[in-house]
């Protein structure tokens, strides 16, 4: 998951020389010695990881405009808390400042998916951010 705009710029221009690979492995013909089973390993492999950038890019993209984020269980919350800090549109730095405290520390929080963070700092996070968070509650019967 893409958590910021370096890591945006990192992702994207890494599509660029994957996408680029993959079409110079294209344009070279069969006959420059590379066996056919191979390249069609490579293209895959490149097709595959190009994809996965694509997709993470898309999913990073499409947060700006989300207003809704779904989250299956709790253990999902410090994504969802990632996730809702794109879509407000805010930088880590900017959420640190907003919460008193250096931009290390939410770094250190998204790095880590927010272990170590108490209950009452995802409470001021979720505060700082505008949003609220709605669980059902689901005994297990097992």
């Amino acid at each position: 998951m893409i958590k910021n705009e370096r890591q945006y710029k990192i992702t994207r221009s890494r599509a660029y020389e994957v996408r680029n690979a993959l079409g110079e492995l294209q344009r070279t013909p069969l006959s420059d010695g590379l066996q056919p089973e191979m390249r069609d390993l490579q293209l895959d492999a490149l097709s595959g990881t190009l994809g996965d950038l694509q997709a993470e890019l898309a999913e990073y993209d499409a947060l700006h405009d989300a207003t809704v984020i779904k989250a299956t269980g709790i253990e999902q919350l410090p994504t969802s808390l990632i996730q809702a800090r794109i879509a407000c549109g805010l930088t880590q730095r900017q959420l640190a400042e907003r919460i008193g405290v250096q931009e290390q520390a939410i770094q250190r929080y998204e790095a880590t998916g927010y272990f170590g963070a108490c209950f009452a700092r995802l409470v001021e996070i979720a505060n700082a951010l505008g949003i609220s968070v709605e669980y059902v509650i689901h005994r297990d019967r097992s």
